[in-house]
């Protein structure tokens, strides 16, 4: 059982995707919040500006000091509330600095063209990161289960033990130990026990905004669900990935056209988003016209076409376009979310009930007050 990729190398963390996926998230917000900002104050010098004999005191020094605070709360304190927070602060703090991107590769400095494009494709780079690390703890989930829900419990146990847990998060995490019907081994024994023995710590009070976003959740799942159930929705978003494509294409002709393009300087960019373009539209066509005839082979080419989009047209898109490409960027991601979930199978995980919950917690413990 231990003789598997769990072992090899550095382990990694059982929230190890959804801290990356909080990085990129907060760093894409905050480049598209600092560029609104500066743009509508007019680009303000913190300092005065070298040009006025003063200091220009950078964004990119804010974002290597949030970077710092990050990592430091990160070696500091221990337990996934920590990593969380160093996840929002390492974020503000790359996306700070990489919004200056330009400075550092150019002589044009902050307003050099194809810094969008940078900027894009490291967040792309960095959401292939966390996919592949989702798709690592999802094999090792596979191929060592007890091994992964022995590391929860021993996480969970860790931050019990400095500060506490409430009824609910042991019940939770002895569930989540128990994991099978089968018998638990002498290390769940031995970890329930641990959970059992940490201190108690009494539940905080509901923030109000809580219930607020509960209720938003559920009512955005079951809308979506219900956009799901919808019939047409698949060609819905096969004509929409198709539109995309042409659109572009068209605008791009028509500005040929018309001389529009005569003062272009970023002529690779345009090549590679037309060529993009065209790729999307042959994917996406072949995917709609396979509907009727095999469904699930249709939706893999639709998914290749909006990926090439994403992965690879909206960097040249956003060199082109600047941050105006954003909308473009909303729409492709919102057809690939549809895609995504008009494309999932039915899946036999539930979310326990609380009854489910208590009567495997109440397992563990029967069994580590024997084992005691």
């Amino acid at each position: 059982m231990f003789r598997t990729p769990l072992h090899q190398g550095l382990p990694r963390t059982a929230s190890a995707a959804a801290h990356l996926r909080l990085f990129v998230l907060v760093g894409v917000v905050t480049v598209l919040v600092t560029r609104a900002f500066l743009a509508l104050t007019g680009y303000p010098k913190l300092g005065g500006g070298a040009a006025n004999g003063g200091l220009h005191i950078s964004h990119m020094l804010w974002g290597g000091l949030l970077m710092l605070a990050g990592l430091l709360v990160m070696l500091v304190r221990a337990g996934a509330a920590s990593r969380r927070r160093g996840a929002v602060l390492g974020g503000v703090g790359f996306g700070l600095f990489i919004d200056e991107v330009g400075k550092l590769v150019a002589t044009d400095g902050y307003f050099y063209r194809p810094a969008p494009g940078i900027i894009y494709l490291s967040f792309v780079m960095l959401t292939g990161f966390a996919q592949w690390v989702a798709r690592r703890a999802h094999k090792d989930r596979r191929e060592a289960p007890g091994a992964v829900r022995a590391a929860d419990a021993a996480e969970t146990a860790l931050h019990g033990v400095l500060g506490g847990l409430t009824a609910q998060e042991r019940c939770e995490a002895l569930h989540r130990l128990r994991g099978t019907e089968g018998p638990p081994t002498a290390l769940d024994t031995a970890l329930a026990a641990l959970i059992e023995a940490v201190p108690e710590r009494p539940a905080p009070p509901p923030a109000p905004h809580h219930e607020v976003l509960a209720r938003a959740r559920v009512r955005a799942a079951g809308l979506m669900a219900q956009l799901t159930r919808t019939r047409g929705l698949v060609h819905l978003v096969a004509w929409g990935t198709t539109l995309q494509a042409v659109v572009l294409l068209v605008a791009v002709t028509a500005e040929g056209v018309t001389g529009g393009l005569d003062g272009e300087t970023q002529w690779p960019a345009v090549t590679g988003a037309l060529v993009c373009s065209l790729a999307t539209l042959a994917l996406s066509l072949r995917g709609t016209a396979r509907l009727l005839s095999d469904r699930d082979a249709a939706l893999r080419t639709l998914r290749a076409a909006l990926l090439v989009d994403l992965v690879v047209g909206q960097v040249f898109k956003f060199t082109i376009n600047q941050f105006s490409g954003v909308s473009d960027w909303l729409i492709s991601v919102a057809l690939l979310c549809l895609l995504c979930r008009c494309s999932a199978g039915p899946t036999d995980r539930q979310v326990p009930y609380p009854q489910a919950v208590e009567s495997a917690a109440t397992t563990l413990r029967a069994t580590t007050r024997q084992a005691v």
